[in-house]
């Protein structure tokens, strides 16, 4: 009832104010409805009366520094929900829930009217605890307990949306605490790896520079007893044959004959080894002139050995000395195990298959059968008695020489079972 004698008292006019009433200050100050005045448009509590002091539980100079966001449970958007029910009802009042500084929260019914306070545009706000009535008025039960609901729901969402919340940090940090071990995991192996591998290089650079060394020795220290023995060898059977003993000059025969076995099997030894110190090739190779000096290096022209050759000759990245080196290699291997009974023919032909050139040369020779083809591909391998010459160096030569250029080296059945040599080369850098 006092609270709406004095809304009355605020509808009054200006000169029945002025002279029956006292001062808004001294009202605001004695009367005894909590009375709040609000910025509208921030929200800032202005000034509060002592009943707002006492209602509350804040000092007035504490309720001056807050905002009335910090006393509504309500969330802006349903603050200005239930100002536009309350508008669209006909009601100039609302109804919220209040907390106050003992944590309690009360609900309060609040009539909010503009006042001009030293023309100063201000929301006067008067709030009425509802609280222990609230069954007293139908209608405010009813609104009360959907404002409670509503609240309630607020409530109930937004500890659900923390439980998400927490429950995706939580997976967040699980998955991120994963990524990192694995990270951490992944550098201390590739750290190991580094490690390994610059131990492997180094190894491999000590290695290589001994084979280097080995080259140079066998270069000269290994060639020079060999020479040697020979020239010795073909002095003393000068002699033997002159004194006629048949004995003698067999025996120097055979030292002759193994000197310079071994000489051969030094040479192509260091040869073996003098392939890892090859320079790429950065130019390419006209084939066909290469193979045309190689049949005449190795003696097949002489020969009358019969050639066929392809049509079309394509250029290949490989150095011209090595080509004709593995040109050479593969026609004194067909040269040296032709067949006894027929003349030698070869086949050369060449295809390209994209960045490479694939050549087959196939000869009518006395063949290799399969179970020794990948054999004699190592070194001094040999399948024929040691009184034919040969080293069973040359086909592994000619591997390396492939293997080195990024290809590969085989064998198969070749002219009326004779070999068939297949091998492929680059035809540009890569």
């Amino acid at each position: 009832m006092a609270l709406l004698c004095w809304l009355g008292v605020l509808a009054l006019t200006p000169v029945q104010a002025e002279s029956s009433l006292p001062s808004f200050a001294q009202v605001f100050r004695d009367q005894g409805v909590v009375m709040l005045l609000i910025d509208p448009a921030s929200g800032q509590i202005v000034d509060a009366n002592p009943a707002a002091e006492r209602f509350y539980g804040y000092p007035v100079k504490a309720l001056q520094g807050m905002s009335i966001q910090q006393i509504n449970t309500l969330t802006p958007e349903q603050v200005a929900a239930e100002r536009q029910l309350a508008e669209s009802q006909g009601r100039n009042y609302f109804i919220f829930r209040h907390r106050l500084a003992n944590q309690r929260v009360h609900t309060v019914e609040v009539f909010s009217r503009p006042f001009d306070v030293d023309g100063r545009k201000l929301l006067l706000s008067m709030v009425h605890d509802i609280t222990p009535g609230r069954n007293q008025t139908q209608e405010i039960w009813h609104y009360q307990q959907r404002l409670e609901e509503m609240v309630d729901a607020q409530v109930r969402e937004i500890e659900h949306g923390k439980r998400l919340q927490m429950a995706g940090l939580l997976a967040a940090l699980l998955i991120q605490a994963g990524v990192i071990a694995w990270l951490v995991r992944t550098i201390r192996r590739r750290r190991r790896l580094e490690q390994e591998r610059d131990t492997l290089l180094s190894t491999l650079q000590s290695r290589n520079q001994e084979l280097a060394r080995l080259g140079e020795v066998m270069a000269h220290h290994f060639q020079e007893p060999a020479r040697r023995l020979v020239s010795f060898a073909q002095r003393l059977q000068g002699k033997a044959a002159l004194a006629d003993d048949e004995d003698s000059r067999q025996s120097l025969s055979f030292i002759d004959a193994q000197a310079r076995r071994l000489s051969e099997l030094v040479r192509d030894a260091q040869r073996y080894l003098a392939l890892d110190h090859t320079r790429n090739h950065t130019g390419q190779t006209d084939t066909a002139a290469v193979f045309a000096a190689a049949l005449q290096a190795s003696g097949a022209t002489a020969a009358g050995v019969a050639v066929s050759l392809p049509s079309a000759w394509p250029a290949v990245c490989l150095p011209d000395k090595t080509l004709r080196e593995l040109f050479v290699i593969l026609l004194d291997n067909a040269l040296r195990y032709r067949h006894p009974e027929r003349p030698l023919h070869l086949v050369l032909s060449v295809s390209v298959r994209g960045k490479r050139a694939e050549f087959r040369l196939a000869d009518n020779g006395t063949g290799i059968a399969p179970e020794y083809r990948q054999q004699v591909l190592g070194l001094f391998t040999r399948l024929v008695p040691n009184s034919v010459p040969g080293t069973g160096m040359g086909l592994a030569l000619a591997y390396k020489m492939v293997s080195l250029s990024g290809g590969q080296l085989q064998i198969d059945d070749g002219l009326d079972g004779g070999t068939c040599i297949i091998f492929d080369l680059p035809l540009e850098n890569d």
